[in-house]
């Protein structure tokens, strides 16, 4: 299984994350929004509610002496004469409209019109209306409702209308009760204020969310931007060696087993390739280090280092493997090609004097080479350099021996 780059991990992380944004800033505006729809209706329904509630209790007040008259008895009752039925439709008319009042009903305790703007309806019973019935037992009802169809006072219809119908008790002045009043008041064109102090409500609050989700955004992803980075730096850490800057000793020992690995699947495949493995060794560098002190050893061994890095192919690999050590796989090759490679390296250390802390100092390096098959073992690639190295050094270094797999010094 592939191993994902750290850069690919952030890149899916910040898509999750910028998709999880989405997801619940879509369902906390949605949920809110419906639930500020609903707050602002309930407001403002019962705002027009107890508004209802006023007007039609002013009604009744300014219009007392008008609705009451007294028996010969002495008892207070509603009556209304037809001549003075004009007189109040012209009175409501003028009084009324202003506030969107489309309709008024006065009743009587049996629950019959004595006046309605409806001229129609005067004379007839409404004994099936609860409502009213509450009303003429001395209670206030207010409600809204939804009504196919209106008439206002001037007689115009109105369709699909929201109508607050408000039942109030009418009581003299001793407290009787002597009828109850009814009152429609149109409320529709409260549907735009509700649509639109939600949708000011809801644009606010998408610009909060947007911002707060930018800020949050960019904040974690220069979180994981420095995670990133300092995962990325540990990973380095983990597989360079920290004085020359090649691969450490785990990091090429990893990669070369890999290269082995694919040079045998080539083979299956039918693609035969040979591979060379070179250890490298700087000769007598303990009396460089004696001579010299730890930190010229160490400026020769990274000199050393960037002269064989610059004679490599790119796909070469090349890696410490010891104190003064260096080996370096050679995939794919020939025995002229890795000849020459170590040639080239060998010529480019030995050649040029190095300057290290002002000191200038004549460096050679011994080199080990085995060449070996595609089904070779690692183990045996090494072994066989190993002792090629060792024919170097005991031909006097600065030297290039070569092992053939199943073969001797070449």
């Amino acid at each position: 299984m592939r191993r994902l780059k750290t850069s690919e991990n952030i890149a899916k992380l910040i898509r999750l994350l910028i998709a999880m944004a989405l997801i619940s800033a879509t369902a906390i505006i949605s949920l809110t929004g419906w639930g500020m729809l609903n707050i602002f209706s309930d407001q403002v329904i019962k705002m027009a509610e107890n508004e209802s509630v006023l007007i039609a209790l002013l009604l009744v007040d300014h219009n007392y002496d008008s609705l009451i008259s007294q028996k010969n008895g002495g008892d207070a009752v509603i009556q209304i004469e037809p001549f003075e039925i004009e007189k109040l439709n012209q009175s409501f008319s003028e009084f009324l409209t202003p506030l969107d009042i489309v309709k008024v009903k006065i009743f009587t305790p049996d629950s019959r019109v004595v006046y309605s703007t409806e001229n129609p309806l005067i004379g007839k019973f409404n004994h099936r209306n609860e409502r009213l019935k509450r009303a003429l037992n001395g209670e206030i009802d207010s409600h809204i409702e939804k009504k196919e169809q209106v008439r206002d006072l001037s007689n115009e219809l109105s369709l699909n209308v929201d109508v607050v119908e408000t039942y109030i008790p009418i009581k003299v002045h001793t407290g009787k009760l002597v009828g109850a009043f009814e009152l429609y008041m149109d409320v529709t064109k409260f549907r735009d204020e509700i649509h639109q102090g939600a949708l000011k409500s809801l644009l606010l609050l998408s610009s909060v969310f947007l911002f707060v989700y930018l800020f949050a955004f960019t904040i974690v992803r220069f979180g994981l931007k420095r995670a990133a980075n300092a995962e990325e730096r540990l990973r380095q850490r983990a597989m360079i060696d920290w004085l020359t800057g090649i691969l450490n000793r785990g990091e090429l020992m990893s990669r070369v087993e890999k290269e082995f690995s694919r040079s045998e699947r080539l083979k299956e495949a039918g693609t035969n390739v040979t591979l060379g493995l070179a250890i490298l060794d700087i000769d007598h560098f303990k009396e460089v280090n004696d001579s010299y002190g730890h930190q010229v050893g160490d400026g020769a061994i990274r000199e050393v280092a960037v002269r064989i890095q610059n004679q490599l192919r790119t796909y070469d690999i090349l890696g410490r493997y010891g104190g003064e050590e260096f080996l370096i796989l050679f995939p794919e090759t020939s025995v002229n090609g890795v000849m020459n490679a170590a040639e080239r390296i060998r010529s480019c250390i030995a050649d040029k004097r190095f300057l290290i802390l002002g000191q200038q100092l004549d460096v050679t390096i011994s080199i080990g080479i085995s060449l070996v098959s595609a089904d070779a073992k690692l183990t045996e690639a090494i072994s066989l350099a190993d002792k090629a190295l060792y024919a170097a050094k005991n031909k006097g270094r600065n030297k290039i021996e070569l092992q053939r797999q199943d073969q001797g010094p070449v």
